[in-house]
């Protein structure tokens, strides 16, 4: 018994649903890896950071680094002038927040322990990537810089 042309035709072109459903599979895994891929080349944040402001600039120390969960870590901020000398009786406070989570925030501030240093503590509560935002209040301004850092456990 012979198909006829039209019948043959009809059949050969169908592709079945499994088909497209494996090649779209395959295409989501693909994207997936990449993705996976670009974020874990992203340099991790380094433990001291430099940062201008208005009045001058702050290099920004975390003590063990990458920092720990769930424990306190040790934060030293120096402060200078514009001109180089040190920036004294500044009011600074920092605030973690894990980008791209919610799971609460860590806010703590800092003390003056010599001339234009600052010494705190924080906490951050998971491991990741957090930003911190540094609140900096002197007598001629006020000022907020931001850095990220990193956690692990």
């Amino acid at each position: 018994m012979m198909e006829s042309a039209e019948t043959l035709a009809t059949t050969t072109t169908r592709t079945p649903i499994y088909k497209w459903l494996l090649a779209l599979l395959a295409a989501a895994v693909i994207v997936t890896a990449a993705f996976t891929w670009l974020q874990t080349t992203e340099a991790a944040p380094p433990a001291v950071t430099a940062h201008s402001f208005g009045e001058g600039s702050v290099t920004w120390e975390i003590g063990r680094y990458p920092a720990k969960v769930l424990e306190l870590n040790d934060f030293r901020l120096t402060l200078n002038t514009s001109s180089g000398a040190p920036l004294q009786n500044a009011h600074l406070s920092i605030v973690l927040d894990m980008i791209g989570m919610n799971c609460g925030n860590y806010s703590f501030e800092l003390t003056e322990t010599a001339p234009g240093v600052y010494e705190g503590e924080g906490m951050p509560l998971m491991a990741g990537t957090w930003k911190a935002t540094l609140s900096l209040e002197t007598a001629e301004g006020s000022y907020t810089i931001a850095r990220r850092l990193t956690a692990v456990h």
